[in-house]
């Protein structure tokens, strides 16, 4: 799953404990529609922590051929890294399922992380591990097969919700269509439905009722130098 980091590719860790409160301190609610953009491309910074619903961070959106650099469950933090550099990027931050936010203004943050310095260190370490697992996403798309590429997400997923340790066949905590699968992966749709046949035909995989299960054996010999 890892091949270079510490951190899990595509899906970012939680937001730590201290920062959440911030939100929850200082932060506004906000409710974003399904498919409705959050931050376009090289806006300036603004800062969200995801509380339901489902984010995706995308490239090349207004372009075509739209990618996903990372895949946001709720309980994370959206456009912290940008806050922290205080650099407008190039990136979208798109709302894939009707979502509730928790809106903040980046300088509540910054001032909070220069008042305590034990808060700055952790702050430091939790967005390198955050970019970490963007690289890591892009490093398996470089380097890895199609379908290397999907067990090594669906890993990464579970790893993320606590359930890589079941054993037989687990839920899948986020139901994700074909073309987005193919977006994390860098692949088309057509080519994720005939990775998913197979493993059907193997046992491996199935959907049933809109829910979607995996045997965890399939991802027992995904390559993961941190184990």
């Amino acid at each position: 799953m890892r091949q270079v980091f510490n951190s899990a590719p595509w899906i970012p860790p939680s937001e730590i404990a201290d920062i959440k409160q911030l939100f929850y301190t200082y932060g506004t609610v906000k409710k974003v529609t399904k498919n409705s953009v959050i931050k376009s491309g090289g806006q300036h910074n603004r800062l969200f922590l995801l509380e339901k619903g489902l984010c995706m961070y995308l490239v090349n959106y207004s372009i075509g051929k739209t990618r996903v650099l990372a895949l946001i469950p709720p309980g994370r933090s959206l456009c912290n890294i940008s806050c922290i550099s205080g650099e407008r990027v190039n990136v979208t931050t798109l709302a894939k399922r009707n979502t509730d936010l928790i809106s903040m203004s980046p300088a509540i943050l910054l001032e909070q992380i220069a008042k305590r310095q034990d808060l700055a260190v952790r702050y430091m370490k939790f967005i390198i591990a955050t970019q970490e697992s963007l690289l890591e996403g892009m490093i398996a798309n470089f380097t890895l097969s199609h379908e290397d590429r999907l067990k090594v997400f669906f890993k990464s997923l579970l790893h993320s919700f606590a359930l890589e340790n079941k054993i037989g066949m687990v839920e899948i905590p986020i139901p994700l269509f074909n073309e987005e699968l193919g977006m994390i992966i860098n692949a088309t749709r057509v080519t994720v439905s005939r990775i998913k046949k197979k493993w059907n035909h193997q046992g491996l995989y199935q959907k049933k009722d809109r829910k979607a299960y995996i045997n965890t054996s399939l991802l027992a010999d995904v390559y993961d130098w941190h184990r």
